[in-house]
């Protein structure tokens, strides 16, 4: 994995273990979801935490849905 997309996915994945706890690491859709994430272009707001929090949640709902 390209050391940018690397910490994009951890980007993703530090929010959904704020979520959810670290027991979500664990879990592959996640691991998926944030692997697809991490080599896609869009960005992620950076005002705050619960932004990104929020963000990541619905993405991962319409990429679940599809």
């Amino acid at each position: 994995m390209h050391i940018h997309n690397k910490q994009r996915y951890n980007f993703a994945m530090s929010a959904f273990v704020r979520m959810y706890g670290h027991s979500i690491a664990n879990n592959i859709d996640i691991k998926q979801f944030c692997k697809e994430w991490s080599t896609r272009t869009d960005n992620a707001p950076l005002q705050g935490l619960d932004e990104v929090d929020q963000y990541l949640y619905y993405e991962y709902k319409n990429w679940r849905g599809r």
